[in-house]
């Protein structure tokens, strides 16, 4: 008895709060049916498919739907933070952008959005193979926030 009373009262304060399992994003009924239009890479393609399909989206493939989810290619700039005392690299910093845009045909609709990301990663001048492998994790965990970013906007999108 007691147990059941704990585990409720658990229950009850965390959903009281807000909290939710990350990932879950409660879209609205306009755009559970939409047409993605990609133009990024396969990976990331792959996992923002999963993300809307996982939030109630239904994904037509054939551009019968009236919502289109456009996506233009993800742009990563990997540029120099700081330097060691040898005049290596010792820092790299990570600036991705996206360029998105959702488009309600029969409701005559645009929206555009723009989302950035950064990442900064240290470079290990004695481990090429570490550095590079630290940096295709930034990458990919990089362009995953993109996709948490971009469903909080279709979340908040109005058409």
């Amino acid at each position: 008895m007691i147990k059941y009373f704990v585990l409720s009262a658990l229950v009850i304060i965390t959903s009281a709060c807000g909290w939710q399992l990350r990932g879950i994003v409660v879209l609205p009924s306009s755009i559970q049916v939409m047409t993605l239009e990609s133009q990024a890479n396969n990976r990331f393609n792959q996992r923002l498919r999963m993300q809307l399909e996982f939030n109630g989206v239904t994904l037509l493939d054939d551009g019968s739907a009236n919502v289109r989810l456009q996506i233009e290619p993800i742009l990563i700039e990997r540029l120099i933070l700081s330097v060691n005392s040898s005049g290596q690299a010792a820092e790299y910093e990570l600036n991705a952008q996206l360029n998105a845009r959702l488009i309600a045909l029969e409701e005559d609709a645009d929206i555009s959005w723009e989302l950035t990301g950064r990442r900064v990663f240290n470079n290990d001048v004695n481990s090429v193979i570490g550095t590079q492998a630290e940096e295709k994790t930034q990458r990919q965990d990089l362009e995953d926030d993109l996709i948490r970013k971009l469903m909080i906007r279709l979340q908040k999108a109005k058409l």
